[in-house]
This record gives C-alpha cells, structure tokens and sequence, in this order.
C-alpha cells in the first residue's frame, strides 16, 4: 500500500537560486556585445609554422599474423580430433558377432599374441597325437566337396 504512488513525483529535487532569471537577460545580452567588439581571439600562430610541420610515426607496433603456427597448429588439431571423433564408429550401434571376423586376422592374432606355453593346456587333455594327423588321409571325394562348398574359383590362386 506505501508503494502504491511512488510513480507519482511531487518534487523534483532541483532548486534554482533566488533572483537566479533577474540577471539573465543583461549577462547574455552583454556577452554578445563583447563578442561583436572583439574580432581577434588574441592567439596566433607564428609565421610558416605549418609549412615545416612534420609528424614522426614509430613503426615499432607488434604485428600478429593470423597464420602463425601456433594458430595452425591449433587449428589442425581440432580438425584432427574432429576427424577421428567421426572416423571412430561411435554412431554405429550395430553388435559384432563371431562371423564379422576373418580367419586371417583370428591367425594373426593368435600367433602375435599368444606364446607356445599359452597353448599347452589346450591341447594336454585331449587325445590328439601325432599318429592322428599321419594316419588320416583325406579322400579325393571328400577333398573335391569340401572345395566345392566353401571355396569360390576367384579365392584359388591357380598360378
């Protein structure tokens, strides 16, 4: 409720000195004709001043190029990391299953990872020998199927 008629001023807080507009109109009308007397302001330039008037400019303000290669170096790396931030399937949500991979890359991985005494317990157990290996011989029949099933003619390298 105090606040209701704070938007209305009733004083504006300035005050003019008494008998302030008496001696207005003589003080202007007095400056004015001191004015029209007085043509010269009473500063002079000396002669020919203008004429070896020179102005000396440093050149010594530091210059930055905007191919400097701190920004280039900058820049291509943002460009960088913007690139492998695409590159990297992180927007591929697809599941990767046994099939997706190549045999060539399972051998690979096999033989650069993996030593001889990592193997030992696969193979202690079972009943794998030499003999197994030697004594089985594959059929031409056999051969020619298998061939056949899980080998297109482009994959022979008949050379």
């Amino acid at each position: 409720m105090k606040n209701k008629h704070k938007h209305k001023i009733k004083n504006s807080g300035f005050k003019v000195p008494q008998n302030y507009f008496d001696g207005l109109e003589d003080a202007t009308l007095k400056q004015a004709k001191l004015k029209s007397l007085i043509s010269d302001s009473g500063f002079k330039t000396p002669e020919n001043y203008l004429e070896n008037f020179e102005v000396v400019i440093k050149k010594d303000s530091k210059i930055i190029s905007i191919f400097s290669k701190k920004n280039i170096l900058f820049v291509s790396s943002i460009a960088a990391a913007l690139i492998l931030f695409f590159s990297l399937n992180v927007f591929d949500n697809t599941q990767l299953t046994i099939k997706d991979l190549d045999t060539t890359t399972v051998d690979n991985y096999i033989l650069d990872e993996t030593e001889v005494g990592d193997l030992i317990p696969l193979f202690q157990n079972s009943e794998l020998s030499e003999s197994h290996f030697l004594d089985n011989t594959l059929s031409d029949v056999s051969l020619e199927s298998y061939l056949f099933n899980n080998f297109e003619l482009e994959d022979l390298n008949l050379d």
